[in-house]
C-alpha cells in the first residue's frame, strides 16, 4: 500500500466519523459535551495514527527485524495510553456527567483507526521484500 493511500484512508475514516458526528450534533444523538469529547477523541486518533503509522513505515527500511517489531508495538501501546489518558482526565473532570455512550465511540474509532493501521502496515510489508 502506497503512503498516500493509507494516509487517504486515515483521512476518509477521520472525515467519516466528523460526518457522524455532525449528524449526531442535527438529530440530538449525543449531548453536546459528549460530541466535544468524541471529535476531540477522533482529532487526536487521527493525529496520532498518521504518526505512528509514518514512524512504523519508516522502521521498515532498517535491516535489524527487531526495529519494526518494536516500533509496531510501541506504537499500539502509545496510542493506547494517550487515549487511556485522555479517558481519565475526562472522566475525572466530569464526575457525574461521563457520558458512556461517548466512550463507546471513542473505543469504536479507537478499534477501527487501529484496524486500519494494521491492515495498510500489512499490505506495505506484504508489496517489500523483507526476506
Amino acid at each position: 500500500m502506497k503512503k498516500n493511500k493509507a494516509d487517504r484512508s486515515f483521512a476518509f475514516i477521520c472525515l467519516g466519523a466528523s460526518m457522524l458526528l455532525l449528524a449526531a450534533v442535527q438529530y440530538a444523538w449525543l449531548a453536546p459535551t459528549a460530541i466535544r469529547v468524541v471529535a476531540t477523541a477522533n482529532l487526536l486518533l487521527y493525529g496520532l495514527t498518521l504518526f505512528l503509522f509514518r514512524r512504523t513505515r519508516k522502521s521498515f527500511t532498517d535491516p535489524n527485524l527487531h526495529v519494526s517489531v518494536r516500533a509496531i508495538m510501541s506504537g499500539f501501546m502509545i496510542k493506547f495510553f494517550v487515549l487511556a489518558v485522555a479517558a481519565l482526565v475526562y472522566i475525572f473532570s466530569m464526575r457525574k456527567e461521563v457520558s458512556l455512550p461517548a466512550l463507546g465511540a471513542v473505543a469504536v474509532l479507537y478499534i477501527v483507526y487501529t484496524g486500519a493501521e494494521v491492515r495498510a502496515l500489512l499490505l506495505l510489508l506484504k508489496k517489500t521484500d523483507h526476506a
